[in-house]
C-alpha cells in the first residue's frame, strides 16, 4: 500500500512589491523620539521612558512653559540633552491628531501640515430600526432614532447629551433627533423649521434665522467640542493647527500643506502606500470616497486607502482606539464584551480585515485584544479600555493600562504579536486618565529618520512552507545615500530551544538593493527565530524586524531524510537502493512523486547533499 508523503518545511520568501518611490513612514520605523506637549497629557513615568533613550520633543508657548517643563524634567532625573523645545501655539495636549506625519523618497522627506479643527463626534454602528424609532426630519427625509422614547415633551438633550444647552431660552431643552448628538447640520438632516426650532443646536447654517440660533460661535462650539469637551471655550483648536509649521521651521526641514482635515488618530498606514480610517474622514472634510481617494493619492502617495463604517454609537470614530497595526503585515484588533451594544459593529470592523491582502499580497495576520468596560469619559458612550491606544517607539510597545485584571492579558497580545519587543504598560496619570477614546497613542507621536536605512522583506510563513529550500530575500534602500552603501546584510537565527541567536546566514546581492540567501536544512518540528540585518559604510545598522524577530515552525519530516535520522547524506542514498533492488515501494522515497524509485530520485538526494 502506497504512503502519503509528508513533505518538510520550506518556504520561499519573495517580495511580490518594491518599496514605493515615495511613501508615509509607519510607526515601527526608525524613529529620533516622540513629540508630546507642555502642559502635559501624559503621566510622569511615560515622560521618563520617552526621553530613556530617545529625544522628547516638547511643544511649548513661552519661556515660562519651557522653564516649568526643564525643572520638572530635571526633578525626574532626565537628561537635557535628551529635550528639544519647539516654540510654538498650542490648545491641546493630543499631539497625535494636529502633530506630524512624514512622507519619504529618494531625496525627499517632507513634514506633513495637514489641516486641524478639533473633534467633531460622529454616530455609527447603525442597527435595524424598530418601526416605533422612525422619525422624519424637516425636510420629510426618514431616519432612526436609536435611543429610547421619552416623555412626550420631547427627547431632551440633557437626558444623552450634558454639555446641550437652552439656546434659545424657551424653558425647553430639545434633542429631536433623540440621538444625543444635539445635530448642528452634519448629519445631513434638516432641522431648521418653526416645529421643532433649534434648542438643541439642530442648525444647517441656512435659510431664516431670526433669533441668532445659528450663530457661528454655538455652532463652533456644540460640534468641534463635542467629541472631547474642553472647559476653556474662550481659545479654540485652531491654535493647534499652526505647529507642524512651527516644527518644520525648528528642524529646517520642507513642508507638505495638505488641503483635508486629516486627524492622526484616525489614520494608520502600513508604510507601503495603504491607508486605514473610518468614515468620520470623510464626513468632517464633506467629501466622497473617490475625491478623498484622488487627494490622498496625488499629495500623500496613499495608493490603497481602505476607509470603514464608523465601528462606535456615537465617539469621535478614530481608528487607534479600535485597530493597531504593528508591521505591515500584523494587527491587533479590539475585541468588546458579547453583551456590549457594539459587539456585532465591532466584529464587523474586525471582519473587514480578514478580507484584505497586505503589501506582500497575502492576508493579514490579526490579533484580538480583549477591552472590557470601564468607567469613560462623561461624553463617552459604551465606553471599554483602549488597548490598541499604544505607542510604538523602537524596539519599545507602550501601553495605556487602566488598573484591571486584563491589562496583564493586555501586555501578553502584544508579546505574542510583536516577539522580542520590549512591551511596558502605563498607569494613567489620576489629574490626566486614560478614556476609551483618549489615551496614550493619542497624546504622543513620533519624529522618525529622514535619513534611515529601510528594509522590505515578506516573513516566513509556516504555513506557506512547501519544500526544504528556504530562500529569503530583502529588498534594502538607504535613504541617507549622500557617500553610502550597504556593506553587509546577514540574517541571525536560532532554534527556540537555544537562549541566544549564534547563527547568521550571508544575503547576497541579486539586483540593485535585493539580497538573496538560503536557511540550511533545518531540523524537522523545529520553530526557528529569525531576523535580517543591513549595515552600510557609515556604519549605521538596521534590523527587520527593528526588535525581535519573525518566526516560523518547520514540518514533522525532512524532504530527502528517507531513513528517518535527521541527516541527508550517503545513507539516504543506500536506503533508495535497497528498496530498488528488493522492488519495495515507499513513498518517503519517492521524491518526484511518479509513482516509482528509481535513479531519479536518487539524482534528487544527490542535488540535495550538493546543495544544487
Amino acid at each position: 500500500m502506497k504512503n502519503k508523503l509528508y513533505f518538510i518545511i520550506l518556504i520561499t520568501s519573495l517580495i511580490f512589491s518594491e518599496i514605493p518611490e515615495r511613501r508615509i513612514v509607519a510607526e515601527w520605523e526608525p524613529a529620533f523620539g516622540t513629540m508630546i506637549r507642555w502642559p502635559l497629557g501624559i503621566p510622569s513615568q511615560l515622560v521618563v521612558e520617552l526621553a530613556r533613550d530617545n529625544t522628547l520633543y516638547v511643544l511649548v508657548e513661552n519661556i515660562n512653559e519651557q522653564n516649568q517643563a526643564n525643572n520638572s524634567f530635571n526633578n525626574w532625573g532626565i537628561d537635557s540633552s535628551s529635550i528639544v523645545f519647539i516654540l510654538t501655539e498650542t490648545y491641546s495636549h493630543w499631539t497625535r491628531d494636529y502633530g506630524p506625519q512624514f512622507l519619504i523618497g529618494e531625496n525627499y522627506w517632507k513634514v506633513i501640515n495637514q489641516q486641524f479643527n478639533g473633534y467633531p463626534e460622529e454616530s455609527g454602528c447603525n442597527e435595524e430600526c424598530d418601526e416605533n424609532m422612525i422619525m422624519h426630519d424637516c425636510s420629510g427625509i426618514e431616519f432612526c432614532n436609536n435611543q429610547p422614547e421619552y416623555a412626550s415633551d420631547g427627547y431632551d438633550c440633557y437626558v444623552n447629551n450634558e454639555f446641550c444647552q437652552d439656546f434659545n431660552n424657551d424653558g425647553q431643552i430639545m434633542d429631536w433627533i433623540g440621538d444625543g448628538y444635539c445635530d448642528d447640520g452634519s448629519w445631513g438632516l434638516d432641522f431648521q423649521c418653526s416645529q421643532y426650532g433649534w434648542d438643541c443646536g439642530d442648525c444647517v447654517l441656512n435659510g431664516d434665522d431670526p433669533y441668532g440660533y445659528c450663530d457661528d460661535n454655538i455652532y463652533y462650539n456644540n460640534r468641534i467640542n463635542s467629541g472631547r469637551p474642553t472647559e476653556n471655550q474662550i481659545r479654540g483648536w485652531e491654535e493647534d493647527d499652526n505647529t507642524n509649521i512651527d516644527f518644520a521651521n525648528h528642524m529646517d526641514w520642507d513642508i507638505l500643506d495638505l488641503s483635508l482635515y486629516f486627524t492622526g488618530g484616525n489614520f494608520i498606514t502600513d508604510g507601503y502606500g495603504m491607508g486605514f480610517s473610518t468614515e468620520i474622514i470623510l464626513n468632517e472634510n464633506n467629501i466622497d470616497l473617490n475625491s478623498f481617494m484622488t487627494i490622498t493619492q496625488e499629495e500623500l502617495s496613499l495608493n490603497n486607502y481602505h476607509v470603514f463604517d464608523n465601528p462606535n454609537e456615537s465617539s469621535i470614530q478614530h481608528i487607534d482606539c479600535m485597530a493597531k497595526l504593528v508591521n505591515p503585515e500584523t494587527i491587533i484588533i479590539k475585541e468588546v464584551q458579547l453583551d456590549s451594544p457594539e459587539y456585532n459593529c465591532i466584529e464587523s470592523f474586525a471582519n473587514s480585515f480578514y478580507g484584505l491582502n497586505t503589501f506582500y499580497d497575502r492576508p493579514f495576520k490579526i490579533h484580538r485584544i480583549f477591552c472590557p468596560e470601564i468607567n469613560g469619559g462623561s461624553w463617552e458612550i459604551n465606553s471599554v479600555a483602549a488597548y490598541t491606544n499604544s505607542l510604538i517607539l523602537n524596539n519599545k510597545v507602550l501601553v495605556p493600562q487602566y488598573g484591571i485584571p486584563e491589562d496583564l492579558l493586555a501586555l501578553n497580545t502584544y508579546e505574542i504579536a510583536m516577539p522580542g519587543y520590549e512591551v511596558i504598560g502605563f498607569d494613567e496619570d489620576p489629574n490626566n486618565p486614560w478614556f476609551a477614546e483618549d489615551a496614550l497613542h493619542c497624546r504622543t507621536i513620533g519624529v522618525f529618520n529622514p535619513n534611515m536605512m529601510h528594509i522590505s522583506h515578506k516573513s516566513i510563513r509556516t504555513e506557506e512552507i512547501l519544500t526544504n529550500t528556504i530562500t529569503v530575500e530583502a529588498e534594502i534602500y538607504d535613504y541617507s545615500q549622500i557617500l553610502s552603501s550597504i556593506e553587509n546584510v546577514i540574517i541571525v537565527w536560532r532554534y527556540e530551544s537555544e537562549a541566544e541567536f549564534n547563527r547568521s546566514i550571508e544575503l547576497n546581492s541579486s539586483i540593485e538593493g535585493n539580497y538573496i540567501g538560503n536557511f540550511p536544512n533545518l531540523n524537522p518540528n523545529s520553530e526557528i527565530h529569525y531576523y535580517i540585518t543591513a549595515e552600510n559604510n557609515n556604519g549605521n545598522v538596521i534590523s527587520h524586524p527593528i526588535a525581535g524577530w519573525h518566526f516560523f515552525t518547520t514540518l514533522d519530516t525532512i524532504f530527502g531524510d528517507v531513513n528517518g535520522d535527521i541527516l541527508i547524506n550517503i545513507q539516504d542514498i543506500i536506503f533508495i537502493i535497497n528498496l530498488i533492488l528488493t522492488n519495495n515501494y515507499q513513498s518517503v522515497a519517492d521524491l518526484n512523486n511518479d509513482n516509482e524509485i528509481n535513479i531519479l530520485d536518487i539524482i534528487i538526494i544527490v542535488n540535495i547533499i550538493l546543495g544544487t
